[in-house]
């Protein structure tokens, strides 16, 4: 045991003492998470910008009516609960909100007609009235937020009306029979003390969730967890090499001479690759919170992600080396092996969900397994949550090992 320390610990202290190796196993992917984080908005969550939107109520409300429902689509769209998501201001008239558009001021335009209230509270069953929406055609996604918040204003309203409308027709044998634009506007009014809430549907299911959380991955810690994980497979065959090198020589060669098992030998050699990609993900991981502020996670869900990365990446560049001729090759065919996976997995993707056909070719790499669980673990998940991750990873870890090893016996023997 202490001669595989003793050869592990040699390998661990060249590669620390190596300066380029440094900074592709450390500045390269730190540097990358930096950019890739900034340019999609910083440490900061994924947010959606609130959307700035024109509210032009030209609503005269409805004779006998003291509610005007056009104030309730306004005061809808100022409700707090969607300060987050859309910035309203209220301008004079329809000529206004829709220059505000063309101005770029705003993204969305709300125009409420003048005859609103009167054909939600009027007795005609035919009459209509429509809102526009005057839209930036580039604000999709503010566009679809206003459109839900203002069509399910107007489904209860139309449900209000019906349902005057129809109490009114049931019961008109009967003397004393409210008008149906009373029954209209109580059912209204009640719509409106209830939040906006009279329907099945409910207005905060419709707008997308861009509020912090405590188990929301920032864009720099995705970035961070492809980029750590890319780089660990790089970190390991750059100290796997160095087997290559030195029976090039000639080192190994006088090493397998001596009294030493060559198992022992070649355990320290496993044992290096393994110990200097662990610090270099802890080296990451210190420096993703420090640097960028990143919250990794819970410990535990942690230290097995990372000592089952750490694992998998070394199984795997130790297999590559036991095929290779020389360091050279061993690099070419290497990197080759890891952009590949590095693609297929979602290394580039950072902790994005996938699904379709990308995501069963995922499940088919280690690195598909380990952005998963890191995905997992950055969103407050323990070491339950991820352990089919953390399985499927140690499998492939295992088999790596198992090939390199049986591959090792016989080409050094």
């Amino acid at each position: 045991m202490k001669k595989i320390a003793a050869i592990a610990w040699k390998d661990v202290r060249s590669t620390v003492r190596n300066v380029p190796a440094l900074v592709m196993m450390l500045v390269a992917p730190l540097a990358l998470a930096a950019l890739l984080g900034f340019a999609f908005g910083g440490g900061a969550s994924f947010e959606i910008a609130a959307t700035e939107v024109a509210v032009a109520n030209g609503d005269t409300g409805a004779p006998g009516s003291p509610t005007a429902a056009g104030c309730m689509v306004a005061g809808l769209l100022e409700s707090p609960d969607l300060s987050d998501v859309l910035r309203v201001r209220r301008v004079a008239d329809a000529a206004a909100a829709r220059k505000a558009v063309d101005d770029g001021d705003v993204a969305v335009a709300v125009v409420i007609p003048a005859d609103f209230s009167r054909v939600v509270f009027g007795d005609d069953p035919d009459a209509t009235s429509e809102v526009e929406l005057y839209e930036n055609p580039t604000s999709e996604i503010g566009g679809s937020i206003v459109e839900g918040v203002v069509g399910q204003v107007l489904a209860d309203l139309n449900g209000a009306r019906a349902a005057a409308a129809g109490a009114v027709a049931l019961r008109s044998d009967r003397a004393g029979d409210p008008p149906a634009a009373r029954v209209a506007a109580a059912a209204a009014e009640t719509f409106s003390r209830g939040g906006g809430t009279a329907s099945a549907l409910r207005i905060t299911q419709r707008a997308p969730r861009v509020g912090k959380t405590e188990n929301e991955v920032s864009v720099t810690g995705a970035v961070l967890a492809g980029m750590m994980v890319f780089f660990m497979f790089f970190g390991a065959a750059n100290v796997a090499r160095t087997i290559l090198t030195e029976d090039r020589d000639g080192t190994l060669p006088r090493l397998f001479t001596t009294p030493t098992r060559h198992g022992t030998i070649i355990a320290g050699k496993f044992v290096s690759v393994f110990l200097t990609v662990l610090l270099q993900a802890v080296v990451l991981l210190i420096a993703g919170r420090l640097i960028f502020g990143i919250h990794w996670g819970r410990i535990d869900a942690v230290a097995l992600l990372t000592l089952a990365a750490a694992g998998v990446a070394g199984g795997l560049a130790l297999l590559i080396i036991s095929f290779t001729r020389n360091a050279a090759q061993a690099g070419a065919v290497g990197s080759g092996i890891y952009l590949v996976l590095a693609l297929l997995g979602g290394n580039f993707t950072g902790s994005a969900q996938t699904s379709g056909v990308f995501a069963v070719v995922q499940r088919l790499t280690p690195n598909g397994w380990l952005i998963r669980g890191w995905d997992a673990t950055l969103r407050g998940g323990g070491a339950g949550d991820i352990r089919w991750q953390l399985l499927v990873t140690l499998g492939f870890a295992a088999a790596f090992f198992v090939l390199a090893v049986l591959r090792m016996r016989r080409r050094f023997a």
